[in-house]
């Protein structure tokens, strides 16, 4: 049996869990998991996700004891993890030579056992500076560089590899991996010279999607030119069209599928807020944020989550101002939206509630 801290640093927590599914011995582990009690939402994500027992802190005897015979029931039924659901196949089936600077064991682990199972060789270092070192050793398709290490970070290392390429023909993808998904980190990995972004605990799907965008022959440019940074902000075209890896169709596809669905969403958000239900306007907020977020609707997502976060603390007032602030976002996104799924030829707009 595993009785696992929900809330271990640098969410490790998940991946602790994540990498026990995925080993064959061990899938079927029980496993309780130590919650806090405002934590509703996580305990059922555990429940669901990994077959666990949760348990409320401070911890009663008698709840305990029932989770240990819950956790033993369900891992009867747990079933393992099978890579080939959990990642998509290799594109072109090539082995990469890939260059992982990670600190933490745990994840260092994770990571190793999801490349090697798709065919990669990986080399593990764990600081920015033995990463320096490897890379003058021998040669590397790709670079996972963490930006949290001890002695040279990620960044750091990331602008010392690209001034030494300055004077060379090549150019080595690095990709970000971060727990803080802060807001800025994205645009700060880029600007150091990195080619993509990652967050932890990882999932593989993401993992391999940015693996394969970063080391594609021949990458999509946009032949137009970029965005002024307020509309960037609206809509981040350059994203979005990273995410559906250049596919016109499935662009044009998901943005008809927002346009039809945001609708019903903002209906649920204003019954909700009428009836002054934060726990329903949390659950409208949270479904709307995540379709904003597959869009990369950046302002309109950052105010989707103001109201989720009002509507969890209670805040009817803040929530209130918050969606009003998201409607005026969505009028100024949709026009772009229309536009981008094809000179103005989507099939559908919608006209937030007034």
């Amino acid at each position: 049996m595993v009785i696992l801290d929900a809330y271990l640093p640098g969410e490790e927590s998940f991946a602790v869990a994540l990498w026990l599914r995925q080993q064959p011995a061990l899938a079927t582990t029980p496993l309780i998991v130590l919650t806090a009690a405002i934590q509703a939402g996580g305990r059922q994500h555990w429940q669901e996700l990994h077959g666990a027992a949760c348990v409320t802190k401070p911890i009663a005897p008698a709840a305990l004891w029932e989770a240990i015979h819950q956790a033993l029931v369900c891992a009867k039924h747990v079933t393992p993890a099978s890579p080939q659901h959990t990642t998509p196949e290799a594109q072109d089936g090539r082995s990469l030579r890939v260059l992982l600077a990670e600190d933490n064991a745990v994840n260092q682990r994770l990571t190793v056992r999801l490349l090697e199972k798709r065919g990669h060789t990986v080399t593990v270092v764990q600081a920015g500076t033995e990463a320096l070192a490897a890379m003058r050793r021998q040669t590397f398709d790709v670079v996972l560089m963490d930006i949290q290490m001890p002695h040279m970070d990620g960044l750091e290392a990331t602008q010392a590899i690209r001034a030494r390429e300055q004077d060379t023909a090549t150019r080595v993808p690095i990709v970000a991996m971060t727990a803080h998904a802060m807001q800025g980190d994205r645009e700060r990995c880029l600007a150091a010279g990195m080619d993509g972004y990652v967050t932890k605990p990882l999932r593989p799907t993401e993992l391999f999607e940015v693996i394969a965008s970063v080391t594609a022959p021949a990458a999509y440019t946009p032949a137009t030119p970029a965005a002024p940074e307020e509309e960037q902000d609206i809509l981040d075209r350059k994203t979005l069209w990273e995410r559906v890896a250049g596919d016109a169709d499935l662009l044009r596809e998901i943005i008809e599928l927002f346009l039809a669905d945001c609708p019903e969403r903002l209906l649920e958000l204003h019954e909700a807020l009428t009836h002054q239900d934060c726990t329903a306007l949390a659950r409208a907020a949270h479904r709307l944020k995540g379709a904003l977020g597959n869009i990369s609707a950046n302002n309109a997502l950052a105010a989707v989550r103001r109201v989720e976060t009002s509507a969890r603390e209670g805040d009817v007032h803040a929530a209130t101002e918050a969606l009003a602030r998201l409607e005026d976002e969505l009028v100024r996104l949709t026009p772009l939206l229309v536009v981008c799924a094809g000179d103005g030829q989507a099939a559908v707009t919608f006209l937030p509630l007034a």
